[in-house]
């Protein structure tokens, strides 16, 4: 019987072997397309890291600029809000050194001259502590003391000082 068999047995083995074969090939291609598809993959995976490791860093860059000129600028204020503050110290200063001249006497009878031209005849004058005067006359008020005078030459520098920062 086994003789018998031997042939159909030999057809079973050969059709067993090629379609082992062919279940091999198969086999073989699918390997090679799934290499293939995720080895793109990878590749895929490695720009889009790049790309957005890129785009993270610029971003990041991009604040650390944003970070230094805020900080730059924040200084640069600082700075100039000090030496205003001096300037307005010397100026002040100055002005109280001017109250003991000789000649303050005359420079105080032209600012009364001066406050009773804008206010009128009826004015009240008030002579100021820290020196000069004011003028009061019908709920109006022109103030000709000596701090005043130095409070509005540090603004009148800090006013060019701004129209220069503006300019190109």
């Amino acid at each position: 019987m086994d003789a018998a068999l031997a042939p159909a047995r030999a057809a079973l083995l050969a059709q067993v072997r090629a379609e082992a074969d062919s279940v091999r090939e198969r086999s073989e291609v699918d390997a090679q397309h799934a290499v293939a598809t995720a080895t793109a993959e990878a590749g895929r995976i490695r720009r889009a890291a790049r790309a957005e490791g890129e785009a993270e860093a610029t971003v990041a860059a991009a604040a650390a600029r944003t970070r230094a000129r805020q900080e730059a600028r924040a200084l640069v204020l600082t700075a100039r809000r000090e030496a205003y503050e001096r300037l307005g110290r010397a100026a002040r200063e100055a002005m109280a050194r001017m109250r003991a001249e000789p000649d303050f006497a005359a420079v105080r009878q032209r600012m009364v001259a001066a406050v009773r031209s804008v206010l009128g005849p009826d004015v009240r004058i008030v002579d100021e502590p820290d020196g000069g005067i004011s003028g009061v006359a019908g709920g109006r008020r022109l103030d000709l003391s000596l701090t005043r005078f130095a409070d509005r030459a540090v603004e009148a520098v800090a006013a060019t000082d701004a129209a220069d920062e503006e300019e190109p």
